[in-house]
């Protein structure tokens, strides 16, 4: 057992190490952003987006996926969104944002990519090239119990499970930015409008203090 425990940590640190990216943005008001992702055709066969705005006005944004001139995916004034595509076609993807239509609010955007191959995993690496042949090492875990094949599979698990943790917990903090942000613009609405309307009631009472007065 502590010939595996030695191993599982340099086998995940290599496993863990595919085409995985979150990235929180800020689009200014009045503007179009996009951002572009290379991908080889040879590595990638499925393509996974998820986006979700946490903070400014409306909670409300247009998304695209494009390559080239060629749109691939369009949403108009979402507030979130998951889009999967199967890719056959190599290069470079953008994924844009616009702000176009907001004059005063800013929109900040949590957004995930995922690059997976044919098996629907996000590995870059290839474990067979990465792994160098040790006959001392594989007669130890042969004494063990252990298989190769067995212990791979094993680590593969583990990593699918964490890949989902991350997943889930990535998405966990950009639902609570999300929901602290409308939290403090409700906050901010209700303390303007609650000293707005103090402040009107204050002024209407004066108004009868002066008017009461003027009687006598």
């Amino acid at each position: 057992m502590r010939l595996a425990a030695v191993l599982l940590t340099p086998l995940l640190a290599t496993l863990t190490s595919g085409i995985e990216l979150d990235f929180t943005v800020e689009i200014p008001a009045g503007t179009f952003q996009c951002y572009f992702q290379p991908v080889d055709i040879n590595k990638h066969k499925t393509l996974e987006v998820d986006y979700q705005v946490i903070d400014g006005g409306d909670l409300n944004i247009n998304f695209m996926i494009l390559h080239g001139a060629n749109m691939l995916i369009q949403d108009k004034m979402k507030v979130d969104g998951s889009h999967r595509l199967d890719l056959s076609l190599g290069g470079d993807y953008q994924f844009c944002f616009d702000n176009s239509f907001s004059f005063q609010s800013r929109k900040v955007v949590f957004f995930e990519v995922f690059l997976m191959n044919e098996h629907g995993q996000v590995d870059d690496v290839d474990m067979e090239k990465a792994a160098s042949h040790d006959p001392q090492l594989e007669q130890n875990m042969k004494d063990l119990g252990v298989t190769i094949e067995g212990f791979r599979n094993r680590v593969s698990t583990i990593k699918a499970y964490l890949n989902k943790i991350e997943y889930h917990q990535a998405i966990l903090r950009a639902h609570e930015i999300r929901d602290r942000s409308v939290m403090v613009a409700n906050l901010d609405r209700v303390t303007f409008w609650s000293c707005t309307h103090t402040l009107v009631m204050l002024c209407v009472g004066g108004l009868q203090v002066i008017l009461i007065v003027s009687f006598f």
